[in-house]
């Protein structure tokens, strides 16, 4: 397995290479000068001219890229042109924000999505399964912006239960330690922020969740039913087991090796492509992030943040290739 993983890990190298450059040119051939942007339409020329000239914008595209490797070798993924600060940093401080809002989302999905999926499965063409595909089918056709805004009408302006956005109320607040408002508070001991950060997390988690548990029942009951038609399935019935031992232990354990593909595949997608969840609900999230710097052509933020995405992603599926190898013994000998 640890020749698999060097495998991997080598493979890294040109596609975030290729990544690179397809992020470094794209945002190139946006229309419009972002030195114009930052400075405003009442800007002169020559102080458009100077900021292009601090920022290096004035220099040809070849060196920028350079550059940019030349930075990328040690650590360094620029300035933002918006905020002055540099992005990795910024990075790193909103990458726990949008990790603990994938972490959680993905959860909630599991514990929804996969026992749905099951009792469809068993109780197949029945009132119940039925009503469960068109809810699933509903849940996965939504967009997700829709079902934002639909939860904050009812839930946060309507009824008033929820906050609307943001990680905690104006007037809580908590030491920043690892990031993660849930775990700081409890760090801190102060409940009251840790119940502020729950209450701010559940329509963001909702939002998010609902979309991978619907994916998660649909795919379920669909493997189900493939895995209950085989003969094992019928060897184990003929044996004498109890039916749930034979939903449960047979049917469901290789069902849940495809299953872990899609888990791990729409936690990466979360990580990466939570923008428009993160923008409703002004998540601080990398997500977010990444669209305010889309907005105010902020070139080095774009970058990086594709970068980081692109890094989430592989990692992600490495991470769910190896525990194909924990969870099947027949794969962990071809690793090997």
């Amino acid at each position: 397995m640890l020749n698999f993983l060097l495998r991997r890990l080598i493979g890294l190298i040109p596609v975030l290479s290729i990544v690179l450059v397809i992020a470094f040119s794209l945002v190139r051939l946006i229309p419009g000068d972002p030195a114009v942007t930052l400075l405003g339409p009442g800007a002169t020329s020559e102080q458009i001219a100077a900021l292009r000239a601090q920022l290096h914008l004035d220099r040809p595209v070849a060196l920028q890229f350079t550059d940019y490797l030349a930075g990328l070798a040690h650590g360094d993924l620029g300035l933002s042109l918006k905020s002055g600060e540099p992005v990795l940093r910024e990075i790193l401080a909103r990458l726990p924000a949008t990790i603990e809002l994938s972490v959680l989302a993905v959860l909630v999905a599991i514990v929804i999505g996969i026992p749905l999926g099951v009792l469809s499965a068993v109780k197949a063409n029945t009132l119940f399964d039925h009503i469960l595909r068109v809810v699933s089918l509903m849940g996965v056709s939504m967009p997700a912006f829709l079902l934002a805004l639909v939860l904050q009408l009812v839930f946060a302006t309507h009824l008033g239960w929820l906050p609307v956005s943001g990680r905690l109320d104006a007037y809580v607040s908590v030491e920043p330690v690892t990031g993660f408002i849930i775990l700081d508070s409890l760090i801190a001991g102060n409940p009251a922020a840790a119940l502020s950060g729950i209450a701010h997390l559940v329509l963001p988690v909702t939002v998010l969740a609902l979309f991978l548990a619907a994916t998660l029942a649909r795919f379920v009951r669909n493997t189900m039913l493939e895995v209950m038609g085989e003969d094992f399935i019928r060897t184990a019935t003929a044996k004498g087991l109890y039916r749930h031992q034979v939903v449960l232990k047979h049917g469901l354990l290789n069902s849940l090796m495809p299953a872990l593909t899609v888990i791990g595949l729409k936690f990466a997608e979360m990580l990466g492509g939570a923008i428009l969840t993160e923008t409703v609900f002004s998540w601080p999230g990398i997500g977010r992030y990444m669209f305010e710097a889309i907005k105010n052509r902020d070139y080095p933020v774009i970058q990086g943040t594709t970068l980081v995405f692109a890094l989430l992603f592989v990692t992600t599926s490495i991470v769910v290739d190896l525990l194909y190898g924990v969870l099947d013994p027949r794969i962990r000998r071809r690793m090997d």
